[in-house]
């Protein structure tokens, strides 16, 4: 017998769940003001200066337990990371790069990401790129890790990283102006953290610290917790990827200033999910209750503006202005269309920031500030995914100590929900193409509000690592 549940049971439960589960369907810009990385100095330092050849790389071990208890959630006690790169440089008339990375951890779950892949035609004041790069548009997105214009690698929270996008980016240089255009019939979506699927049991669960665990159970009206079975509905491959994009941009300069505005459509950088579910007494010793899970595509409009001052030689400062407006439907379906399950909600999202780099020789560094201004309902706007950052600062700075050791920190703090992230690092060179690092990562947030890093509170780690460059 089949019994249609009640919202406030396992709809809530499973929709909350859910909707942030999309990587189990999908499973450093040209400066600074896109790493969205602690990168330490020492490391510009050590930057492969007699490299011969195009390829080049590095591998690093680092264990995220040298405290005792600090470290202990899945997939965040160990971890190995590749790095591989090839790039031709810019001798000739095209520039060829591919970069691609991966990460395995202590539950044998293994992450890919392709940053870029792309050759690149320059002639006269214009060049033409084809293939996955990187769109150097604005600052406020990939200051913060928001994920609105280019993918994000998405190994870890604290360093999210950038992809690119791939399809063909033109661009015009003229005396004080340059002007850009990208356009794309295929859309990749963001593949991590990921998460476990199990078909046949019908369960969804973690191999890493950065995904949410799947409710294994759901509370009837009664009190009774019954057992939840998952079904996912995979699209075909070609009825996600084959998908358009198109954005531009415009950049003057007026002396020491410049002016930047860009804007894009483009699907989200992450599937959306919807789900219907009912309840089943017959299955079970007590019953059970079956979700099904469909896959969507929502495209969103990004605007953005800029400025940015070149105070001196070392010192930049910039602001400017984020707006996302998302579609409310997903793309594909008509939107007149009622549609009885859980769908996320989708809401429009303004931001302001504002912010200033220092790039010397030895030390690098940076406060930056954004808010959110758009309407958004902590308490109550339940189907929306919690803002990242909504009213935070940001202050950043590495140094290179002496000829061998250098040290970074970076620290992040959100005035509305009290949530902080802190980082600070101290490297060593052990030999000429040998890292040696530690350091703590932390994560603290309040338990009176619930935000975006309440899942992640337990991702601290006081970690070791040796990195080992090629």
């Amino acid at each position: 017998m089949f019994k249609k549940l009640p919202f406030n049971s396992i709809g809530l439960c499973t929709l909350c769940a859910v909707v942030a589960s999309s990587q189990v369907v999908a499973a450093n810009l040209k400066t600074n003001l896109y790493t969205n990385k602690l990168s330490t100095a020492l490391e510009d330092l050590q930057s492969q200066k007699d490299k011969k050849s195009d390829l080049s790389g590095d591998f690093t071990l680092r264990s995220n337990q040298l405290v005792e208890d600090v470290g202990e959630v899945v997939g965040n006690q160990y971890w190995g990371d590749l790095n591989l790169e090839y790039n031709t440089g810019s001798s000739s008339t095209s520039i060829k790069k591919v970069s691609v990375s991966a990460r395995a951890n202590d539950q044998e779950a293994v992450m890919f990401s392709a940053p870029e892949a792309y050759i690149k035609y320059e002639w006269s004041n214009s060049s033409l790129t084809m293939g996955r790069s990187l769109l150097e548009w604005g600052y406020i997105d990939a200051v913060w890790g928001f994920g609105k214009i280019n993918n994000r690698k998405n190994f870890d929270y604290f360093e999210p990283g950038l992809e690119g996008l791939t399809g063909l980016v033109y661009t015009k240089e003229a005396p004080g102006m340059s002007f850009s255009i990208f356009g794309s019939l295929l859309y990749v979506p963001e593949l991590n953290p990921g998460q476990n699927y199990d078909e046949d049991k019908g369960t969804i669960d973690c191999n890493n610290p950065w995904c949410k665990p799947q409710s294994s159970t759901a509370p009837l009206e009664d009190g009774k917790e019954v057992p939840v079975f998952y079904s996912i509905e995979y699209p075909e491959v070609t009825d996600v990827v084959f998908r358009y994009s198109a954005g531009a941009r415009v950049a003057m300069d007026i002396g020491p200033t410049t002016l930047e505005v860009f804007g894009i459509r483009k699907p989200e950088n992450q599937l959306s999910v919807a789900a219907e579910y009912y309840y089943d007494i017959d299955v079970g010793d007590k019953g059970t209750a079956f979700v099904d899970v469909t896959p969507q595509v929502y495209y969103h409009d990004v605007l953005g503006a800029n400025l940015k001052f070149k105070l001196t030689d070392y010192i930049t400062a910039y602001g400017g202005g984020l707006s996302i407006t998302p579609n409310t439907y997903p793309d594909g379906i008509n939107p007149r269309i009622v549609y009885t399950g859980l769908k996320p909600k989708k809401k429009k999202e303004d931001y302001l920031g504002t912010g200033v780099f220092y790039e010397g020789a030895k030390i690098k560094g940076g406060v930056h500030y954004v808010a959110r201004v758009s309407d958004y309902d902590l308490e109550n706007d339940l189907l929306v995914e919690y803002p990242r950052w909504n009213q935070a600062v940001n202050i950043n700075i590495s140094s290179v100590l002496t000829r061998k050791l250098s040290v970074a920190f970076d620290y992040k703090f959100d005035m509305l929900t009290e949530d902080r992230l802190t980082m600070f690092s101290a490297s060593y060179i052990v030999a000429r193409n040998m890292l040696a690092s530690a350091g703590v990562n932390m994560i603290g947030t309040s338990g009176d509000v619930e935000s975006f890093w309440s899942n992640y509170s337990n991702n601290d780690s006081v970690y070791g690592s040796l990195k080992i460059k090629f």
